[in-house]
């Protein structure tokens, strides 16, 4: 059926916006920022809580594993999906759902009573996740003229490194601060207070209707790419912890298969119907297919060091929720000075070419902190340098390479791109979290982590992986920088 333009104009949230004062436009911002902020922290405020929940769910490792990548898994595979969701219902009407549940399973992780329940929640919470994201940026482009837009997006470039950086520590003093007795519990339920405002705010002031050129969604892609994601991270979550069990082989030898069957109904929905949930032409750009691969190298190694470092400092030296905090601190402010400072100086002079020192600082920190760990008594300069080498790594790392990823890219395919890029980072956290999960917890005989453990010897045997996806992003990088935009 043809839609009038007046009728489209109506539906349009970018017609809706179009009578914005610049107070409410301002005060729209907040609210969507709010919520960008709440899903980053997310992220990484749970990593600190780990060792607890442990303890108090009686959890067994791979559980554990799952807590942490169950979030990034469902967000990376829903996240498009979200996208697309946005432009056919309304930006601003699939916001408030997401955040909406986005707070309702934030309640459910927080008063879980079991491990499995909690699991569950954190697969519904990166779920919620994907519907809620993905309308920010949309609902920037939607408020915002083409050149107000840069400014916001540093911004939130901004926002977005410093959150990450600052889950750890977040989650680290509310721990310790157990109020009411709730201990790890707070890492999840100090979202209740921010989503409630969030949702207040974006249903008073968010502009209302869909996008300009709303797109069918596609299920069966979601389903395939589901299935393919989970043939890949089960395995290598659950099998290492049951003994490798025949399901476990036989489900990981089903992701090639999966694989060439995604990727041809991706085509066939792409030529059939005009789009698709990835559309496969954009892989088929040397930049973009580049970018993404080094984004697979680089962007699993902060997930996982967060992951083993956790172990390493509070079950190996002994560090409370709350001192595990302050030995994070370095992250943040590293990230700070690699975003602000350091990132735009660098990017000037080396362009894409910027990605090296950043994968160098990071290569830097875990050698130093391999080291380190292993003396008589932990040496605290190498600690704080360490870590802040990783922060300033990370803050050197993600803006570029999403600037390179999407440099040549077309506008009209910059939504589905940019929605790529992102899943494809939530993916690399998840198989971060896994791959270092399967060398620090089965690289070796299997040890009590509570009596004993060689919280070294594991560390030492995440090394090798750290530093090939580092070297191997290098590599990529340089290829990446020498093809010209």
């Amino acid at each position: 059926m043809n839609v009038s333009p007046s009728a489209a104009s109506h539906e349009s949230a970018f017609a809706a916006a179009a009578g914005f004062s610049p107070r409410r436009r301002t005060a729209a911002l907040i609210a969507v920022a709010c919520a960008f902020v709440m899903d980053l922290l997310d992220t990484t405020i749970v990593n600190v809580a780990i060792p607890s929940i442990g303890h108090s769910l009686s959890a067994s490792t791979a559980a554990l594993e799952w807590v942490i990548a169950g979030y990034s898994v469902a967000f990376a595979v829903l996240l498009i999906l979200g996208g697309r969701m946005g432009d056919s219902h309304g930006y601003r009407r699939m916001f408030l759902l997401g955040v909406a549940l986005f707070t309702f399973t934030s309640l459910l992780c927080g008063l879980a009573p079991s491990v499995g329940v909690l699991e569950a929640g954190r697969l519904l919470q990166g779920g919620s996740a994907a519907l809620m994201v993905p309308q920010v940026m949309a609902l920037v482009q939607v408020m915002y003229p083409p050149e107000l837009r840069y400014r916001v997006y540093a911004v939130f470039g901004f926002l977005g490194g410093i959150s990450a950086a600052l889950g750890p520590i977040v989650g680290g003093l509310l721990i310790d601060a157990d109020w009411f007795g709730l201990g790890w519990r707070l890492a999840f339920l100090i979202n209740l207070p921010v989503g409630v405002a969030s949702l207040t705010a974006g249903i008073l002031l968010l502009p209302k209707g869909r996008g300009i050129h709303p797109v069918a969604l596609d299920l069966k892609g979601a389903l395939l790419s589901v299935a393919l994601l989970f043939a890949i991270l089960l395995p290598l979550i659950e099998g290492p912890a049951r003994g490798w069990p025949l399901w476990a082989g036989a489900t990981l030898a089903a992701a090639l298969p999966l694989t060439w069957l995604t990727w041809r109904y991706l085509g066939w929905r792409e030529r059939r119907h005009g789009h698709a949930l990835v559309p496969p032409g954009l892989l088929k750009r040397r930049r973009v297919a580049l970018g993404l691969l080094c984004g697979l190298c680089l962007q699993p190694v902060v997930p996982g060091y967060l992951l083993v470092m956790t172990f390493v400092l509070q079950g190996g030296q002994g560090l409370s929720a709350s001192q595990m905090a302050y030995a994070c601190a370095p992250i943040a402010l590293g990230a700070m000075v690699g975003i602000s400072l350091l990132g735009p100086v660098l990017h000037r002079r080396l362009g894409t070419f910027a990605l090296l020192p950043g994968a160098a600082a990071q290569l830097a920190s875990v050698l130093l902190i391999g080291w380190a760990i292993g003396q008589p008594a932990l040496p605290l300069w190498a600690l704080v340098l360490g870590q802040l080498a990783m922060g300033v790594g990370l803050g050197l790392v993600g803006p570029p390479l999403s600037n390179a990823t999407l440099a040549d890219v077309p506008l009209a395919e910059a939504g589905a791109a940019s929605g790529l890029l992102s899943a494809v980072q939530q993916l690399a956290g998840a198989l971060g979290v896994a791959l270092a999960g399967l060398l620090f917890f089965h690289g070796g005989p299997a040890v009590d982590l509570g009596h004993g453990y060689d919280y070294v010897g594991a560390y030492r045997q995440v090394l090798p992986l750290f530093a090939g996806l580092l070297l191997g992003g290098a590599v990529v990088c340089v290829n990446l920088a020498r093809r010209p935009a």
